[in-house]
């Protein structure tokens, strides 16, 4: 676990499969693991996280590459800069449509009892 007020390079951290159950090529260095989880996410090109439901809501914050991203029946094109916030229990996924990595920040808000 990591916390506020450390310092640490991200690139000492390994990529780990992110939910393989329900995703692939899809992996993530995790930065903070408290009340909220932060993961720097890579979905490489192909990759994608397949429409799901989760207990807990997520904030999407793509930082290069293309790609799309459902929420519900919404679909959305990826772009460096797109922010999408999914609620907890909606259905959502998304894909790397691109040749390069698809790279994003997620957000995973923990589940209150």
């Amino acid at each position: 676990m990591i916390y506020l007020g450390e310092v640490f390079n991200t690139n000492q951290l390994e990529w780990i499969p992110i939910r393989p159950d329900i995703a692939s090529g899809v992996f993530g260095k995790t930065l903070l693991a408290d009340d909220i989880k932060l993961v720097l996410t890579r979905v490489i090109a192909g990759g994608r996280f397949n429409m799901h439901r989760d207990k807990y809501g997520h904030l999407f914050y793509f930082l290069s590459g293309e790609g799309l991203v459902w929420v519900e029946d919404k679909q959305l094109k990826i772009k460096p800069g797109l922010v999408v916030q999914i609620t907890a229990g909606k259905l959502h996924a998304y894909e790397n449509t691109g040749n390069q990595n698809l790279m994003l920040i997620s957000v995973n808000l923990a589940v209150r009892q």
